[in-house]
């Protein structure tokens, strides 16, 4: 066999070298804060408890007149085979589908679904299993930190948990900067120095924060960037990191994207995207936990059959379905749609996936 002159294989080795470093670049190059939107032109071949559920949780689209007792949730795939699974209200057991073949879900996904139909008073109390030692440990952590303040100072813990409808309080009063915060989810606290009986809002009263969260792992509202919190610590450094250990949790920070997105747009426009970092890393962290998954393409116009909606109901009026007081979701592989049935509307969109 003939050898290739020497200078040829320098070149080729060349070649692959510098096309592995365009591959390698491709691969590592970080996901971006920016909402690249559903495709709608790519199909889905299948559908998670999940997809079904996140485009119509905390929603306006599902402001119902009564709260729904029960949700269902079905597939229907291209074959016109259907599966599917329901909750009830208070109850932990899974719902029959009768002649609809049986979905096993996870805890997780009981979850999602229990979402449209109960609302804890916290989210902790929602995601419990999962969190309950991150919280334990937190709080060993939090007392320690309250004793060596107290050697020094009166000390109070003046907010532990947190419902949602307070943290939307203090989103408008502008006393958080988030829709969602680590108080919501057990992961945080604010101290309070008591100085003649009021609250110290003196960041220098605080500084020791700084060193002894360090020493116990946690993080200190007083090194946040563009919303100082001099009594606030926190279990985890931000929100991205939460969703890096529990990516479940996207499911809470899903509906609010838009008011995350538009800080940042209103940062770039001002030169201000070193002040928001941590809603940057929040947004690249939900765009890569739902790259290439389904979406629904809101706000596109879709037509389902309505003889397949009614066949799905009917299969299931044998297990107790009501259309008049439960929620119906379907994923339908065959039309490529997502609908979802209440008492008093039907919505429907298009399937695609998240570019």
């Amino acid at each position: 066999m003939q050898k290739l002159p020497k200078c040829y294989l320098t070149s080729a080795i060349s070649l692959l070298l510098i096309a592995c470093s365009f591959v390698q670049s491709a691969v590592e190059e970080p996901p971006t804060w920016r909402d690249l939107g559903c495709d709608s032109t790519q199909q889905v071949s299948s559908l998670s408890v999940y997809d079904l559920v996140q485009p119509f949780y905390a929603s306006d689209t599902l402001q119902l007149v009564q709260p729904a007792n029960k949700v269902y949730a079905v597939v229907v795939e291209s074959s016109g085979n259907m599966y599917g699974t329901g909750i009830a209200k208070l109850d932990s057991n899974v719902l029959a589908t009768g002649a609809i073949t049986s979905w096993k879900i996870s805890w997780t996904e009981a979850q999602y679904l229990r979402a449209l139909i109960e609302s804890p008073r916290y989210l902790y109390q929602r995601w419990e299993k999962i969190l309950t030692s991150d919280r334990a440990i937190f709080l060993a952590k939090r007392d320690s930190i309250k004793a060596i303040m107290g050697e020094k100072y009166r000390v109070q813990v003046i907010s532990d948990l947190r419902s949602m409808e307070n943290q939307q309080k203090y989103l408008q009063r502008k006393r958080s900067a988030a829709p969602v915060s680590m108080h919501n989810f057990g992961l945080a606290a604010d101290f309070g120095i008591i100085r003649k009986r009021k609250v110290s809002n003196n960041l220098n009263s605080y500084s020791s924060l700084n060193e002894l969260t360090a020493q116990f792992g946690l993080t200190w509202g007083g090194n946040f960037v563009g919303f100082i919190d001099p009594g606030h610590i926190q279990y985890f450094k931000n929100a991205a990191a939460l969703l890096k250990k529990y990516p479940a949790l996207r499911f809470e920070f899903e509906p609010y994207r838009q008011h995350y997105l538009k800080a940042m747009e209103q940062a770039e426009k001002t030169g201000k995207q070193a002040k928001y970092l941590d809603t940057a890393e929040l947004l690249s962290t939900l765009n890569l936990l739902r790259k290439d998954q389904a979406c629904a393409c809101q706000g596109k116009a879709v037509t389902v059959p309505l003889s397949t909606l009614k066949k799905i109901q009917q299969n299931l009026s044998t297990t107790g379905y009501a259309s008049n007081t439960d929620i119906l979701l379907v994923g339908d592989l065959s039309t490529q749609s997502l609908s979802v049935i209440t008492p008093t509307q039907t919505i429907s969109y298009p399937l695609g996936t998240w570019r």
